[in-house]
């Protein structure tokens, strides 16, 4: 058993997830100050596990599973966390003015692995600040409606960069299937790269409505091994966690990748695997 597990995982299970955050993070901050810290999580919890990497968006990613937003809101954390066994990690929500905080960090302390900035207001100020500093950028409208004004001078701002960098739309829990459907149909016409889900089925009805033409990560509050994988099935190209690390600790998501890798030794030395469940799970499914 841990530290995480006699100090802090009694404290924040019982609590909202907003306040848990914060308890968490400033202990990853604690234990990451510790000399030699960052190389010792980073072995401990080894976030390159033969058998799992992909490439989505372009990006070459070691294992399919990210630290959602939320948790590293102002960019303070993001090398130490992705030491716990992520592949990539996404900061914020936030605008221009936590993008110009973010940036300063990011100066002094280069990212190590892919990072993401994800975006809820001023969104064309606040894109084009991070993008110098972030691989890939997630405009969230979990509270302001989605609308093409606000994102076409996104994209054409884009054009002008000499690095082209993706884009990923995030939905909010409560909409429409016909307003994801049209919101999908605004991606794969303008060249969005791919959409951010908030429940199991926003994943399925993206992956049949696009045919698996737009790449989706599933940030749909998973806090099992069994949920990230069901994900995965569903028709998610990556997953992200935030609330099952908080609650569960730093062991969390090393549970996820072994069990992702339990499935392929399955696949390879069982009898007769489930080939549309495995084929979605492969790397660059």
């Amino acid at each position: 058993m841990g530290l995480y597990s006699i100090l802090v995982r009694p404290v924040v299970r019982r609590m909202d997830i907003e306040s848990a955050s914060k308890i968490a993070l400033r202990y990853f901050e604690f234990v990451e100050k510790i000399p030699g810290g960052r190389l010792i999580s980073r072995w401990i919890h080894n976030n390159r596990p033969v058998g799992l990497q992909r490439e989505v968006f372009g990006l070459d990613f070691y294992n399919p599973v990210g630290l959602g937003a939320g948790l590293d809101i102002h960019g303070e954390l993001y090398n130490d966390l992705n030491n716990l066994g992520f592949s990539f990690s996404e900061i914020g929500p936030m605008g221009a003015d936590g993008v110009r905080r973010a940036v300063r960090r990011i100066q002094d302390d280069p990212q190590a692995d892919i990072l993401a900035a994800c975006i809820n207001n001023d969104f064309l100020t606040a894109f084009t600040l991070a993008y110098d500093f972030c691989d890939f950028f997630v405009m969230d409208f979990s509270s302001t409606p989605f609308s093409s004004d606000t994102v076409d001078p996104i994209l054409e701002a884009r054009l002008a960069e000499e690095i082209y960098k993706p884009i990923v739309i995030k939905l909010p829990k409560a909409i429409s299937n016909t307003e994801i459907e049209e919101i999908a149909d605004y991606s794969l016409m303008n060249g969005i790269d791919g959409m951010e889900a908030r429940d199991i089925d926003q994943v399925r009805l993206i992956a049949s409505y696009t045919r698996g033409k737009l790449p989706i990560i599933a940030n749909t509050h998973i806090e099992s091994p069994k949920q990230a994988e069901e994900a995965l099935q569903a028709g998610a190209s990556l997953i992200e966690v935030r609330n099952g690390l908080v609650r569960q600790g730093p062991q969390f998501v090393g549970n996820i990748l072994k069990h992702l890798l339990n499935i392929f030794k399955n696949e390879r030395t069982g009898p007769t695997p489930d080939r549309s469940a495995v084929d979605s799970l492969r790397p660059d499914a």
